[in-house]
């Protein structure tokens, strides 16, 4: 079991602390459990250089990924942030959503047709409420990155069809949206950390899982798990996020210079995300992953067996926000 108090009090060494004990006051320490061949670290990367360069060096930046920092446990890891124990974590919609129940409306299954539609609904109001509702938890959002659609991925296959998951274990993040969704399409949900999940996929545990194409490539989860059908599920926003404790000790100029950077940095991560996505699913193909998208019928089948679950999450969310997003997603799809 993973003790937090002693991973926090790791955790403050570590960033206060240099090899020989030497004291960085000024050291900023972002965590994130993703892999570091991933466009989320890649942000973390671009926040490091942003801050480094726009501080002249008075602020360094430690980027800890692979959950390295937090023993690989996502909840630990908001935990530790909201404690002030790490400065800078990032998070996806799907996780923001267990400490705030609003966050859920980005997660709901086909909401949103395109990448683009859903950063505008979060760079905009829907997005801002969102942020005052996380900032009241200690976690401040920097900036929103496109962690894109969550695919299926699995060992059998291919997915063509409803009938070809029944049965089927399938890795979900915890979310209750999530397990109901994959419930009603008759395979057997899974919720587990995503530190955990390559080994599980090697070692049967699971038989597959969602994930967007870039994490599904950054954590090598295609070289256990040969068959991705692309069903754009739901969407998941990346936040860049400040814990406002560990903010508090900065000035107020240098709060800004790292909130712009957080910014900044998450534009760039949508860029990126954007670029990458055919770019690696060709990289899968040649390594002989069979990749398609099950027919417009069989889609349709799909959206109608887990729209009973929609229906049930629009009611827990709240009926205004969920319309608000839907009526936002019309209004820019026109």
């Amino acid at each position: 079991m993973i003790n937090l108090s002693k991973l926090m009090s790791i955790a403050i060494l570590t960033g206060s602390l240099g090899v020989g004990g030497t004291v960085y006051a000024d050291t900023i320490r972002l965590s994130t459990t993703v892999a570091d061949t991933s466009n989320w670290v890649a942000a973390a990367n671009k926040f490091k250089e942003l801050v480094e360069e726009r501080s002249d060096g008075a602020h360094t930046v430690e980027v800890y990924p692979s959950g390295v920092l937090v023993g690989g446990n996502d909840r630990v890891e908001l935990e530790m942030a909201q404690a002030g124990a790490v400065d800078i974590i990032m998070k996806s919609t799907p996780w923001l959503s267990q400490i705030n129940g609003d966050f859920m409306v980005v997660s709901m299954p086909w909401i949103f047709p395109d990448a683009e539609t859903a950063m505008a609904v979060m760079d905009g109001a829907v997005g801002q409420r969102l942020s005052a509702n996380l900032k009241a938890t200690g976690i401040e959002p920097l900036g929103w990155g496109s962690g894109s659609f969550f695919q299926l991925y699995t060992n059998p296959g291919p997915i063509n069809t409803v009938e070809d998951i029944k049965g089927v274990k399938i890795r979900t993040p915890g979310l209750d949206l999530y397990l109901d969704s994959w419930s009603a399409l008759g395979s057997i949900p899974v919720a587990m950390s995503f530190a955990e999940v390559f080994t599980a996929l090697q070692a049967g545990a699971i038989d597959g899982g969602i994930s967007p194409i870039p994490l599904i490539y950054a954590s090598r989860f295609f070289e256990v798990s040969k068959n991705i059908a692309e069903i754009n599920f739901s969407f998941e926003a990346i936040g860049m996020l400040g814990s406002t404790a560990a903010l508090a000790r900065f000035s107020a100029e240098d709060q800004d210079l790292i909130r712009k950077a957080g910014y900044d940095a998450m534009v760039y991560q949508r860029e990126l995300a954007a670029s990458q996505e055919a770019e690696l699913a060709d990289k899968m193909r040649a390594d002989g992953v069979t990749i398609q998208t099950p027919s417009p019928e069989a889609l349709a089948e799909f959206k109608a067996l887990v729209a009973p679950v929609y229906d049930d999450f629009r009611a827990k969310i709240g009926e205004e926000l969920v319309s608000e997003v839907e009526a936002e997603v019309a209004k820019l799809s026109n």
